[in-house]
């Protein structure tokens, strides 16, 4: 039974304590927050503001603000436990003075209100002493079917992709769903075409899928879009369009 302390009670932490408390491998031992009380999915387990040295534990999970991280190592720096935080884009170093460190970061984008499969999460580990690894990777393993060592660059730049690839594309549906709604229109009518373009870059390269008025360089249709568009959407427009042009036209 592996013994895992977490810090932290947003998102992801309370997706971690979901799937920690139903694993049968594992054992959250304290869980450990800034509010005097526990969030509402507390299920019994032991819950702290500070970090309990005197509880034995395996692992301590750092499932925090990526700011934040560097601050909270300040305080572990005295334990002799593999501590690991969740961060895409935060060095391993961030947990400086720490002497057993590492990274585990499930490859998804977390909200508390909706449920996830860590059976299909990408988790991406990495440590900094080599005989530490096994201990990511057993946790990871029992969580998930895709399990990576990744160095940090690797995982820096898996960060950046996902930030195209989820927050880019989230934000520019948002454009859509207003562009819809001022229309009198369901968004309902945009979701076919939003998963056949989804469906299909991932058995091709997005760029030899890619079409429309941006590509061929067709400025009437273009002019008319930004005729309806407020300022800032315009902009982001131009920028896209023009990106889109530059590397097909190059």
């Amino acid at each position: 039974m592996m013994r895992i302390a977490l810090i932290g009670t947003g998102n992801l932490a309370i997706h971690l304590v979901h799937a920690l408390t139903k694993c049968s491998t594992t054992e959250l031992v304290q869980w450990v927050g800034r509010k005097s009380t526990p969030p509402k999915p507390s299920l019994n387990i032991p819950y702290y503001t500070e970090y309990q040295q005197h509880i034995e534990a395996d692992l301590c999970l750092i499932a925090i603000s990526d700011d934040a991280i560097s601050t909270v190592a300040q305080q572990l720096k005295n334990i002799d436990v593999l501590v690991a935080h969740t961060a895409g884009a935060v060095s391993v170093d961030e947990l400086n003075p720490i002497k057993r460190k590492g990274v585990f970061y499930p490859l998804q984008s977390f909200k508390e209100s909706i449920t996830v499969n860590w059976s299909t999460i990408p988790i991406c580990i990495e440590t900094t002493n080599i005989e530490d690894i096994e201990i990511l990777e057993k946790l990871a393993s029992q969580l998930s079917e895709s399990v990576y060592q990744i160095n940090e660059n690797q995982r820096l730049q898996l960060h950046t992709a996902a930030v195209f690839a989820n927050n880019f594309c989230n934000h520019l549906i948002r454009v859509s769903q207003n562009i819809t709604a001022k229309a009198a229109l369901p968004f309902s009518i945009l979701q076919p075409l939003i998963r056949e373009t989804f469906e299909r870059s991932f058995s091709n390269l997005a760029t030899t899928l890619q079409t429309g008025p941006a590509k061929r360089n067709d400025a009437i249709t273009q002019q008319k879009h930004l005729s309806i568009l407020q300022k800032e959407d315009a902009e982001l427009y131009r920028i896209l369009s023009q990106s889109i042009f530059n590397t097909h036209n190059t």
